[in-house]
């Protein structure tokens, strides 16, 4: 029995691992199907595609992207478009600018606080896939002013600069440049994203951003509990849309593994997109 992973992160966004080794790892954690999605970033899943296929692996092209709805930062896994699309190329290539842009404005906030810390140095600093994370979380560490990577996390709330304020697209703006695109929106990782008190005000939540038009829900997550799961399967079936799982590896960036979440392709709805 194979399992499906349609949330992999590879070293062209903030993972550390090659789409080579990606595919070797599928295949030795008895993956049958996967997607690299990496944030704002289709050059992983491009690369991808073509190794995993001609390992025998079933593969469905993916990206991450950063939009808004209702204040908050939501991701919505965009599977299957043309990738190419000048409306979904756009956003995408917007999306990144805008997340790289938020890296920028808080470099900006902290120099005053960070004599050790340089607009010029930071420009001509380079990020090193191999270690994971994006290029400020390293130059802070590399500066002394972090002793690890995900203690940079925590200094963009910090200092203010958040996601609502950084000019990310609408999220209903996003989905229908996926659909324009051929492809389907997913909403990930529902559970982090609404850390809500009670599974009432959960649904509540996420029935909120479906109304976006999105196509589906990532149900299986690592961190999702069984009553967040349960909940997410319960709305996809009373709505008609696509299940997925995803295990959100990030290499050695975080603990979660391809594959975790050990979801047998059968289980998932995903409407022909295989």
């Amino acid at each position: 029995m194979g399992f499906a992973d349609m949330h992999i992160h590879s070293m062209y966004s903030d993972g550390t691992l090659t789409p080579a080794e990606i595919v070797s790892i599928a295949r030795a954690r008895n993956a049958e199907l996967i997607s690299v999605c990496d944030h704002n970033e289709t050059r992983g899943t491009l690369e991808t595609a073509a190794l995993a296929r001609a390992a025998g692996l079933k593969y469905v092209s993916g990206v991450e992207i950063d939009a808004i709805h209702r204040g908050l930062d939501i991701h919505i896994l965009c599977y299957g478009a043309d990738l190419s699309h000048p409306e979904l190329a756009a956003r995408i290539r917007r999306a990144r600018e805008r997340l790289d842009g938020m890296s920028d404005a808080l470099l900006a906030r902290m120099l005053c606080d960070y004599p050790q810390l340089s607009r010029e140095e930071y420009a001509h600093s380079a990020h090193d896939p191999a270690r994971g994370g994006w290029k400020l979380l390293q130059y802070l560490q590399d500066r002394g002013v972090t002793k690890g990577l995900h203690e940079g996390f925590p200094l963009y709330e910090r200092y203010g600069v958040t996601y609502a304020d950084a000019g990310f697209d609408g999220a209903e703006d996003v989905v229908r440049a996926i659909h324009a695109a051929g492809g389907r929106a997913v909403l990930a990782h529902p559970g982090v994203v609404f850390p809500t008190q009670s599974l009432q005000e959960f649904a509540r939540d996420v029935n909120g951003a479906l109304d976006a038009g999105l196509d589906g829900v990532e149900c299986h997550y690592p961190r999702h509990s069984p009553g967040v799961t349960r909940r997410c399967l319960e709305i996809c079936a009373e709505r008609g849309l696509m299940v997925t799982a995803g295990s959100d590896c990030h290499g050695a960036f975080n603990h979660n593994e391809i594959a975790q979440t050990r979801t047998p392709l059968e289980k998932l709805r995903l409407d022909g997109l295989e």
